[in-house]
C-alpha cells in the first residue's frame, strides 16, 4: 500500500506541474478566480495587462476595469451566459477589448479564459463607421441635389416676380411667382427633417390636420418628371390625425420614391386612405380608430427573405441606395404612435401599409375655416432672438397683426424688458450663442410671473423642448421657418388661452 502511494505521488505532482506549464505557455490569458478575486493568472494574462502575477494575485476583478458598473455587468454575464465581451484597463493606462469565458470549478471558484480581441473589435467598429459615413454621404448627396433644385425654383421665381413688378407688368403674374417661391421654401423646410429625424430628441411637433392633402401634394411632387402615374382613392370622411407635417411628408415621399425605383421602366401606383377601427392586436397597435394608408406599386417586388429587414437602417438591395429611406419612414411612423408594414410578391409588386391614430380634436383646416386667419389681433409682444434679420421679419409680421413689439437679443435683455412692462405674449428662441437662451430665460420668467404666456421657437425643430414644450412652462411652439398665418394662429391660441 505504502509502495503504491510512493508511486502515485510523483505522478500527481508531475501532472500538476505539466498542467501549470501548459496553462502558463498558453497564448490565451487564463485566471483562477475565487469570489471575484484573482488566485492565479498565467503569463499571457500578465503580458496582456502589463501587470506581474504578484500584483494581480489577491486583487479583485474590479482592479482591471475602468468603471465599476462594467465590472458588475461582466461578472453577471460570466456567471450567467458564461462569456462576455468587455474592456480591461492595462498597466500603462490603455484599454483593450477582450472576450472572457468562464467555467465553474465549484460554487465559489471559476477558471476564466481571456482573449485579446482589440484588433478585431476596432476593425469592426471602423468598418461600421465607414459604412455609416458612406451611407450618410449618399444621403447628403441626395439632399444637396434636392436643395439645389429647390433653391433654383426659389431664386428663379423671386427674380421673375421682381422683374414683373419693376417693369409694371402683370402684378398677378408677379404674385403667382412669389407664391411658387413660397411653396418651394416650404419644401426646403420639410427636407431639413431628413437630417434631424434620427437625431436626439426627434419627437414630432404635431398639428391636428387631415392627411388627405399631404398624400396628394407630396406624391405629385415626388413623381414630377418620372414615368410613374398615381391613382388616389381617399375616403371623404377621413378623420383628422395629429402629425408633424414635415416628418409625415418626408415618410410619404420616401415610400413614393421607393415605389418609383421599383418601377424603373415606369408603371402605376395606387394610394388609398380609409378610416378603420382595430379591435385586436394583430397589427401590434392598441385598440382604437386609425387612418389606414396603403401605397401599392406594380414593380419588381421584394424577395421574401428580405421582407423582415427592409426597415433596418443601412439595409438596401439597390446599387445606389443609402438604406436609410425606409428606416426613416419606420422611425417617423413609430414616433407618431402608428405602425408601418409591407407585403410583396416578386414580379407583382409591393404594398406598404401605414396606420396613424385618429385625433378627436378639430383639424387645423376646420379651425381655419371658422375664422379669418389673417385678421388683426393686437396686443404687446416681446420677441427674443439673436438674429437681427429674423427680428425685423417677425416685427413686420406682428405689426401686420396689430401688435406692438419689443425686441431682445438674449435672455438677459428679455428678462429686463419683461420686468419693465406687461406683455400679452413672449416669443423665445431656444439657442443664443454666447448668451442666455430660451430654456434658461423661461425658468427665470416663471419665477417673475408664473402666468407668463411664452412661445418657444427654434430652427432646430427636433430639440426635445419643442415636442414637449408644456413641460417647460411654454404655452405653445413654432418651428422656423414660419409664415404670417402660422405665427398669427399660434399667437391667437396663446392669447386666447386655447
Amino acid at each position: 500500500m505504502n509502495q503504491e502511494e510512493k508511486h502515485e505521488a510523483p505522478d500527481e505532482q508531475g501532472s500538476e506541474k505539466s498542467l501549470r506549464a501548459i496553462l502558463s505557455a498558453s497564448p490565451i490569458g487564463i485566471c483562477r478566480v475565487c469570489g471575484s478575486v484573482f488566485e492565479w493568472v498565467n503569463d499571457a494574462m500578465c503580458r496582456m495587462t502589463g501587470y506581474p502575477m504578484e500584483t494581480l494575485q489577491g486583487k479583485g476583478m474590479e482592479f482591471l476595469f475602468e468603471r465599476e458598473d462594467e465590472c458588475l455587468r461582466a461578472s453577471d454575464a460570466l456567471h450567467g451566459a458564461g462569456y462576455v465581451e468587455t474592456t480591461l484597463r492595462t498597466r500603462d493606462g490603455g484599454l483593450i477589448d477582450v472576450l472572457a469565458q468562464a467555467a465553474s470549478i465549484d460554487d465559489a471558484s471559476q477558471i476564466i479564459t481571456v482573449t485579446d480581441i482589440t484588433y478585431r473589435a476596432r476593425s469592426e467598429r471602423e468598418q461600421a463607421k465607414i459604412g455609416k459615413l458612406e451611407s450618410l454621404g449618399v444621403l447628403a448627396g441626395g439632399i444637396a441635389h434636392d436643395f439645389n433644385n429647390i433653391l433654383t425654383m426659389i431664386l428663379g421665381n423671386i427674380t421673375l416676380g421682381k422683374m414683373y413688378m419693376d417693369m409694371d407688368m402683370d402684378m398677378e403674374k408677379a404674385k403667382d411667382k412669389l407664391t411658387l417661391a413660397e411653396q418651394s421654401i416650404a419644401r426646403a423646410k420639410d427636407l431639413t427633417q431628413q437630417l434631424l429625424t434620427f437625431s436626439r430628441g426627434g419627437a414630432p411637433i404635431t398639428k391636428v390636420t387631415s392627411i388627405a392633402d399631404h398624400l396628394g401634394e407630396t406624391t405629385r411632387f415626388a413623381l414630377t418628371g418620372t414615368g410613374v402615374t398615381c391613382r388616389f382613392d381617399i375616403a371623404d370622411d377621413l378623420p383628422p390625425v395629429a402629425i408633424d407635417e414635415g416628418q409625415i411628408n418626408q415618410a410619404i415621399g420616401h415610400l413614393v420614391i421607393n415605389a418609383h425605383q421599383a418601377m424603373p421602366q415606369g408603371g402605376a401606383m395606387l394610394i388609398t386612405a380609409r378610416n378603420v377601427t382595430l379591435d385586436n392586436a394583430g397589427i401590434n397597435l392598441p385598440v382604437g380608430r386609425y387612418v389606414h394608408i396603403s401605397i401599392t406599386d406594380n414593380g419588381i417586388g421584394i424577395p421574401e427573405e428580405h421582407l423582415d429587414r427592409v426597415f433596418d437602417p443601412y439595409f438596401t438591395t439597390k446599387q445606389k441606395g443609402s438604406g436609410l429611406g425606409l428606416a426613416i419612414c419606420y422611425s417617423i411612423i413609430k414616433n407618431h404612435g402608428g405602425s408601418i408594414t409591407v407585403e410583396s410578391t416578386l414580379g407583382v409588386g409591393s404594398t406598404f401599409h401605414i396606420y396613424l391614430p385618429v385625433h378627436d380634436a378639430p383639424s387645423l383646416e376646420e379651425r381655419r375655416s371658422g375664422e379669418d386667419m389673417t385678421k388683426v389681433i393686437g396686443g404687446n409682444v416681446l420677441v427674443m432672438d439673436d438674429e437681427e434679420a429674423i427680428l425685423e421679419i417677425v416685427g413686420d409680421i406682428l405689426a401686420y397683426h396689430g401688435f406692438t413689439v419689443d425686441f431682445a437679443r438674449d435672455g438677459e435683455e428679455a428678462l429686463c424688458l419683461y420686468q419693465e412692462r406687461q406683455y400679452d405674449a413672449v416669443i423665445l428662441d431656444l439657442t443664443v450663442p454666447g448668451g442666455m437662451g430660451g430654456q434658461e430665460a423661461m425658468k427665470e420668467l416663471l419665477r417673475i410671473d408664473p402666468a407668463v404666456r411664452a412661445i418657444v421657437s427654434s430652427g432646430y425643430s427636433n430639440d426635445p423642448i419643442m415636442s414637449d414644450y408644456s413641460q417647460y412652462g411654454f404655452k405653445n411652439v413654432i418651428a422656423k421657418p414660419y409664415d404670417l398665418e402660422e405665427l398669427g394662429e399660434v399667437l391667437r391660441s396663446v392669447i386666447g388661452g386655447n
